[in-house]
């Protein structure tokens, strides 16, 4: 680890919930939120410790909605984090609700060392904000984009395609209303809805699962087909390709020298520690997780048990499958070394056999996917499965 390692710490909370997401999320007045703090800085404090305070190379706060924390919290948990690592991160990032950003949280996280943004927009469109149950209104991300950029911070906008009703102009609409604020990178993911409950609905009172999955059902069927989706992609690919931006990755674009350093770190099967509910981690070759309901990690986090390793988790098909994510592609004479001749034949041959379809293309020892092989991505990875 001397390069050093990725840092993730994950925030649970938000202000409602979406009723798409699928990520560990707890309400922000919570009974569990100073309890769920406490136990993220002991978590914390443990891994410095256990790791012998080893430098971060990227830092990425993600939730939930991190931008909820009152700057007396962010404080503490940037505090924490001193103790803890060897804090000097190349680029360091916070998810934010555009509805969230004022003066006061925004100067905390400066204080932290926050290079960059990630601004969950999703649309710009009323109809779109609320066909995605969203609680924010369209100009509320063009006052957070221009407050992040008068703190000289990068920013990354975060869009959502295919939600019922959008129609290419819609989305045509959506990109351009984007570029025109020039972020430095653009993420744009299609609307996908889980239909099977979720550990996290346990950290939510009420409805519970039946509400949301009424909701999903609902959604699911007023979406776009798969055609319709494919159709908004490419228009993405296009008017972002055109307006300077590097398609890099299967859903990610960015302005020159502009990518996330952090998730080139996932996508480059390096190192990294996940802090925080349902927070996944990568060292030494294994993954491991937290749990994702809250209590079960407060428990663990105080108990300093071990993370639950993913024993059935596939490293040589995992390495393959990130690689092939990014627009470079994945090296067999490098995976070859990494993992051995008879894996990196294995792979060779899967993916000689999609190259076929237009999927993958070759430049020497290197595959990468093509424009039909991202539309169609899981058609390649379901192949270097064992």
């Amino acid at each position: 680890m001397t390069r050093g390692i990725g840092l993730y710490v994950h925030i649970p909370f938000c202000a409602s919930r979406c009723p798409y997401c699928d990520f560990a999320t707890a309400p922000a007045r919570t009974v569990l939120r100073a309890a769920y703090l406490a136990a993220l800085r002991e978590e914390i404090a443990r891994e410095g410790r256990m790791l012998d305070r080893p430098r971060i190379r990227t830092l990425y706060v993600g939730g939930g909605t991190p931008s909820l924390l009152d700057p007396s919290e962010i404080e503490s948990v940037a505090r924490s984090l001193r103790e803890a690592f060897d804090l000097r991160p190349r680029e360091a990032t916070v998810e934010v609700n555009p509805a969230t950003l004022d003066r006061e949280r925004l100067g905390a996280w400066l204080e932290l060392g926050v290079t960059r943004i990630s601004l969950g927009a999703q649309s710009f469109d009323a109809r779109g904000l609320r066909a995605l149950g969203r609680t924010h209104q369209s100009q509320d991300s063009t006052t957070a984009f221009m407050a992040a950029r008068d703190a000289g911070l990068d920013v990354n906008l975060d869009l959502i395609f295919g939600w019922p009703g959008q129609t290419v102009a819609d989305w045509q609409r959506d990109l351009e209303s984007a570029i025109a604020l020039r972020p430095d990178h653009v993420s744009c993911y299609p609307l996908e809805l889980r239909l099977d409950p979720e550990a996290s609905v346990a950290n939510w009172p009420g409805g519970g699962w039946p509400v949301l999955e009424r909701w999903r059902q609902r959604t699911a069927a007023a979406q776009p087909d798969d055609a319709g989706v494919a159709r908004l992609y490419r228009l993405a690919e296009g008017v972002l390709g055109r307006s300077g931006y590097r398609h890099y990755e299967i859903a990610n674009w960015a302005r020159p020298r502009k990518r996330s350093l952090h998730n080139l770190g996932y996508w480059r099967d390096r190192d990294w520690l996940g802090v925080g509910a349902g927070a996944h981690t990568h060292l030494g070759g294994v993954r491991s997780a937290n749990p994702i309901e809250l209590r079960t990690y407060i428990a663990y986090a105080r108990s300093g048990s071990a993370r639950s390793a993913d024993l059935e988790s596939d490293p040589r098909a995992e390495a393959a499958m990130l690689a092939l994510r990014l627009d470079t592609g994945l090296d067999l004479r490098r995976y070859g070394i990494r993992f051995g001749d008879e894996a990196a034949s294995r792979v060779r041959l899967a993916l000689t056999d999609v190259s076929r379809a237009r999927l993958v293309r070759w430049s020497g020892d290197r595959a990468s996917l093509t424009a039909r092989g991202r539309l169609l991505a899981s058609e390649v990875f379901v192949r270097l499965l064992p």
